[in-house]
């Protein structure tokens, strides 16, 4: 696929034939190339570090799980944030309660709304306002 790619901007941009002997060449060293990185197998000591990376990560999903705890991005820089779940629902609920931006509906007025606009539409409709598309 990425030998295929390569052939048809090669073509498209130089007009080279994708059945040029310089492409030959090329799909050849590239497939070598490939295969010397990606077919060799890892030294053992970059083996055991992911192992070690891959049970630290799982342990701390564990106690993420257990704990409920949150982790989340600060900023762009990427800096992480853990906190508890209830710390962060006693925040959301003070800076609601301090800002007074935000409401909590009982019921989702959604569907009402939907079907307040399909009817109003089907009126418009039979009284020949709008037309059918």
């Amino acid at each position: 696929m990425i030998l295929y790619k390569f052939q048809s901007d090669l073509h498209y941009r130089h007009s080279i034939p994708h059945k040029a002997l310089k492409n030959k060449h090329f799909s050849d060293s590239l497939e070598m190339i490939f295969i010397e990185r990606y077919a060799s197998s890892l030294p053992y000591l970059d083996i055991y570090r992911i192992r070690n990376d891959m049970k630290l990560i799982q342990s701390i999903q564990r106690k993420i799980r257990k704990t409920h705890y949150i982790i989340r991005i600060t900023d762009k820089t990427g800096v992480f944030h853990i906190g508890s779940a209830i710390d962060y629902e006693r925040t959301v609920k003070e800076y609601q309660m301090k800002t007074n931006a935000y409401i909590e509906l009982s019921s989702n007025p959604l569907m009402d709304t939907f079907y307040k606009v399909i009817h109003a539409s089907n009126d418009l409709r039979r009284k020949r306002q709008i037309t059918q598309w």
